[in-house]
């Protein structure tokens, strides 16, 4: 029964770490930095209109083109 609140302490432990690892990273703030995350720079996006990088969207979300016959 010693043993019940080390497990206690470690699994708390453990939600807290996760917790802090899964904290949104803001996104980057100029063209170049945006590139090397490799998402999309939108030139009139944000609050200001002067430039902002979006998340890219991946391929199999876009909808596909329809064949031409």
């Amino acid at each position: 029964m010693k043993s019940l609140p080390i497990a206690t302490l470690v699994a708390a432990f453990a939600i807290a770490s996760v917790a802090v690892a899964q904290q949104a990273a803001p996104a980057p703030t100029n063209k170049a930095d945006c590139e090397k995350a490799k998402m999309k720079w939108d030139e009139k996006g944000g609050k200001d209109a002067k430039g902002a990088c979006v998340a890219a969207t991946p391929a199999a979300a876009q909808p596909a083109a329809p064949a031409k016959k």
